[in-house]
């Protein structure tokens, strides 16, 4: 029996049949002498990849140009003017068709797909319960969908295998699988981490992303606008410094006395007020 599995993603539509696909756990079996047949979950495939796997399938489904069967007119209303012609019946599902395509393209991208997929993956962790997931359940073995890179499902895989009719090659063949994935998942921690102080200072080096306009302006360089600031300071000070000085020679004064401009205690206290 040819068996063929159609793999859709996005609008491409490519046909493998079994020997293209590969022989990876057995994964086309017939189910009875018919042709109906089933595919056994692959199990390196995670819960995500499952869920988001049926829903592509889904969303191929209703991506299937529309076909009328040949004997159609035997349920279709009988008209006077026989206005039902192929011509007609060709044009209406041509334009379903492109309505439902750019309804899918829209509604069914990719984007919401993964968004599903994540729900779906969360509401699933979440259903099952605490004792489904204890030390016990792994001593009847390990499940197909159980996701090994959860550091939770990790810590929960028992030191040795429990099976009593395991050989000694299948337990240490075991523990080192078990030893292998703990140090692969001491480092996805550490990357884990390294990948969230890397972050952290990228939020923290933000503001330094345009120099040109965020740190250029704030340096001291010959054009600066700093230099130009401090220039227009020096003036300010220099005319005050020298109206000051006028006001204690026409005052009669002596240069070091003290001198308060004329309004200055006033105008303090409304500026204190203010504040």
């Amino acid at each position: 029996m040819s068996l063929e599995y159609n793999h859709f993603c996005g609008e491409t539509r490519d046909l493998i049949d079994k020997d293209a696909f590969g022989d990876r756990a057995g994964l086309w079996r017939s189910r009875d002498a018919s042709s109906t047949v089933w595919l056994d979950m692959d199990s390196t495939r995670s819960i995500f990849e499952l869920k988001s796997a049926f829903i592509r399938t889904q969303v191929r489904i209703f991506a299937e140009s529309l076909e009328l069967p040949e004997d159609w007119r035997n349920y279709a209303p009988q008209t006077e003017e026989d206005d039902l012609s192929d011509k007609v019946i060709e044009d209406v599902l041509h334009k379903v068709d492109s309505a439902a395509k750019q309804h899918n393209r829209v509604v069914y991208s990719s984007q919401a797909i993964h968004h599903v997929a994540q729900q779906i993956t969360s509401l699933y962790w979440s259903a099952v319960s605490q004792d489904a997931r204890s030390q016990a359940a792994f001593a009847r073995g390990i499940e197909k969908t159980t996701d090994l890179s959860r550091q939770m499902n990790i810590t929960k895989m028992p030191v040795d295998l429990e099976n009593l009719e395991a050989n000694e090659r299948e337990h240490a063949s075991y523990r080192q699988l078990r030893e292998r994935l703990t140090a692969l998942d001491t480092k996805r921690q550490q990357r884990q981490r390294r990948l969230d102080q890397l972050q952290h200072l990228q939020q923290l080096l933000e503001p330094f992303q345009d120099p040109q306009k965020d740190i250029q302006p704030n340096l001291i360089t010959k054009d600066g606008e700093l230099v130009q600031e401090l220039e227009r300071m020096r003036m300010l000070v220099a005319r005050v410094g020298g109206r000051i000085a006028q006001q204690k020679r026409s005052s009669g004064l002596p240069e070091n006395a003290g001198y308060s401009l004329p309004g200055f205690d006033r105008r303090l206290e409304e500026l204190m007020d203010m504040s």
